[in-house]
């Protein structure tokens, strides 16, 4: 409440609420109240349960019914557990509230959702709205993952809530204790509440110690910086690439390649040297905007025509979700651009390269990860990876992912377009100081079957559907053949490639699964040949996985030099390969982020607080130090998403700078305090 009190003509008055108990563990009626999924209560005493999961199910839980009328919690934003992890590992649990079941699609929920340290008590804080505020009518707003005026669950109709774990090595074991509602209630004037954000891309209605209030201010922190830059130069004991001056040498090949040394996989810099790689992605000031088109009454104060900074403005047809999916193209406004204008004047461009490379070292990252810009990287100052998207290739017709359609890796196209875009990296690919390459982004594998399925759904002409059936005629020769192991009825193999109906999941899954791990080893080795022939002295460093099956991540390890995934957990401490395959892993991208500097969604995972991020931060990276498979964790993003949102509407605070160009002073304090000793920490590290 004290950031808003300069504001309150926004907030009419606050509906204070008192923690109110919400369950009695207590009570002789307890399991009357309660529902079961492979768990059971160990034990009961005062005030609090002990539950054990069962290891059939991987999201094992117990819920808490409100029973004939649900919780009322207008009164409250939040709902608060004490929770005790009682296993010997580390374990991921979280608290899930629900309002009334409709339709499973239709049930709103919200959930929380750490990992808890073994023996570790921590109290999870679910928030039942994005900000602790009631407004006095309803307020829409729109184009953005999270607005100020949205409620996560309706706080008057909640009916469960749900502890729950993730059983991946054995039973979980927990206690729970204190389940209760808490927090205040502010009541917001809708009327006035809009424009809600001010000139410089900031929620208008709050105040933080780093908000910038005029270009004076902006001015002030660039002087503030740089002069911090030369208090703090970053960590001895470094080779020119950041590698590790004062650690074993190994021998200069003048590229980077990876290494196992004493049990720990490794970068080895092109000097020699060890290298562990850290830093932030989407280094580009081509980030931090948002869509201004029918939405132009958020906004105060955007430059007109004739203003300098009317450059920023600027068309996208990039929107695969949410509020403008369906309005291409729409203007977008390039916030983060003008702020670097305002800050750095006309050459704003070359000083934000140059501030880029004094801030890494002087934080002590040593890496311009994933979507940096040329202009940044290419001064030869960081190590860097470089990357491309396949487009422009025929797509799986049948297929539905999340970001998009999966290639079809048998059209001659596939292979043509891995070669187009590699060929606008001709620089990159001649150059010491870039790591490897990157090549597509979060696919959608699906599970063992997923892209034979979705292959047997496209049309007949579909490549990869015609090497499918040829695949089967080769194993079964004829169609009655495949229909005994199938149980299907195909009149021909013709037929076959006519039908767009999936076949029994159970009888033809070997089938499937053989046709799915084709489909990987071609995509992968495709790519490698590629990348082979423009750049053979770089690495292969994956598509950066968020969801894979096994199959596909046992291609990835065959093929590429080092495999990536995108983990937004707190630890990757336990993070292995299927089959405890041993090869290299690097983080594409994780992050933390807060809502109490002026944003409205937190990111993947909720810090809580600016302080906490620095916290957590610190704690994930000497969790992938400690992890002899991990060779780098790369931050996503180096600056925050707009408030208002991106294309697709997200909108998280996960900048090492906000809007401004602000450094996050928790954040920077955390990662100068990792990098001092990084490289000892990681060598120390008994495996």
């Amino acid at each position: 409440m004290k950031s808003l009190l300069p504001f309150l003509s926004f907030f009419v008055g606050a509906s204070v609420g008192v923690a109110e108990p919400l369950v009695s563990l207590s009570n002789d009626t307890l399991h009357a109240d309660i529902e079961f999924f492979d768990c059971s209560i160990l034990e009961q005493s005062d005030g609090s349960i002990i539950v054990q999961t069962g290891t059939e199910e991987e999201w094992p839980n117990i819920s808490f019914l409100a029973g004939e009328e649900p919780w009322d919690l207008s009164d409250y934003s939040l709902v608060k557990v004490d929770i005790t992890n009682l296993s010997s590992q580390a374990s991921q649990i979280g608290v899930l509230m629900n309002n009334p079941k409709g339709k499973q699609q239709d049930t709103p929920q919200i959930q929380g959702f750490e990992l808890f340290s073994p023996g570790e008590t921590r109290t999870m804080s679910v928030p039942l709205r994005v900000r602790n505020w009631a407004f006095s009518e309803p307020l829409e707003l729109h184009g953005m993952r999270r607005s100020p005026s949205q409620q996560l669950v309706d706080p008057a109709q909640v009916d469960r809530i749900q502890v729950f774990g993730r059983q991946r090595h054995g039973p979980l074991t927990f206690k729970i204790e204190n389940i209760r509602a808490a927090g205040d209630v502010v009541e917001v004037d809708a009327d006035t509440f809009v424009p809600f954000v001010d000139r410089y891309g900031q929620f208008k209605h709050g105040d933080w110690p780093t908000k910038i209030h005029n270009d004076d201010d902006l001015k002030t922190a660039r002087a503030a910086e740089e002069k911090d830059w030369k208090k703090n130069p970053g960590p001895a004991g470094l080779s020119k690439f950041g590698g590790w001056a004062n650690g074993p040498k190994l021998e200069a090949t003048g590229f980077f390649r990876v290494e196992k040394v004493d049990g720990m996989w490794w970068f080895v810099d092109p000097e020699g040297y060890l290298f562990w790689s850290n830093g932030p992605t989407c280094v580009s000031p081509e980030f931090g905007y948002t869509g201004v088109s029918d939405r132009g009454e958020y906004f105060e104060d955007l430059p007109g025509a004739d203003s300098p900074l009317a450059q920023f403005y600027g068309d996208s047809d990039w929107a695969p979700h949410g509020f403008y999916v369906d309005k291409l193209p729409y203007t977008q406004f390039k916030t983060y651009k003008a702020n670097l204008h305002r800050k750095y004047g006309p050459e704003w461009e070359e000083a934000f390269a140059e501030s880029v490379h004094s801030r890494l070292k002087s934080w002590g990252m040593n890496t311009v990860a994933n979507w940096g810009s040329p202009k940044v990287y290419l001064k030869q100052k960081t190590p860097y990876v470089a990357s491309i998207f396949v487009v422009g290739n025929r797509p799986l017709d049948g297929s539905r992912g999340y970001w998009g359609k999966f290639h079809d890796v048998f059209d001659p196209s596939f292979r043509k377009s891995i070669k187009r875009g590699l060929g606008g990296l001709s620089k990159e690919a001649k150059d010491p100081w870039c790591i490897g390459f990157f090549i597509d982004n979060e696919l959608s594998w699906g599970d063992e079957t997923s892209l034979a399925l979705e292959t047997l759904s496209c049309p007949p002409d579909q490549p990869a559907k015609l090497q499918f059936v040829q695949d089967l005629r080769i194993k079964y020769d004829k169609i009655r053949s495949l229909n005994l192991a199938w149980g299907s009825d195909y009149a021909s193999w013709n037929a076959l490639l006519e039908s767009r109906e999936s076949p029994d999941l159970i009888r033809a899954r070997e089938d499937l699964r053989a046709f799915t791990a084709k489909t990987a080893n071609t995509y992968f080795r495709t790519v490698k040949e590629e990348l082979d022939q423009h750049a053979p002295d770089h690495l292969y460093l994956g598509c950066r996985f968020a969801w894979v099956n096994n199959l596909a991540a046992h291609a990835s390890a065959i093929y590429c030099d080092v495999v990536s995934y995108n983990q937004y957990k707190h630890s990757i401490r336990d993070l292995h390969l299927p089959d405890f395959v041993d090869r290299p892993i690097i983080i594409g991208e994780y992050h933390f982020g807060a809502t109490d500097w002026g944003h409205f969604h937190p990111g993947l995972i909720d810090a809580g607080s600016q302080k906490a991020r620095g916290e957590l931060y610190a704690d994930y990276i000497r969790s992938g130090l400690e992890n002899p498979q991990v060779v780098g964790a790369h931050w996503f993003q180096f600056v925050d998403e707009h408030i208002a949102g991106r294309g697709d509407g997200e909108n998280y605070n996960v900048g090492l700078v906000d809007i401004c160009d602000t450094p996050y002073p928790y954040m920077v304090q955390a990662i100068r305090n990792v990098a001092d000793n990084m490289y000892e920490y990681r060598t120390n590290y008994p495996n």
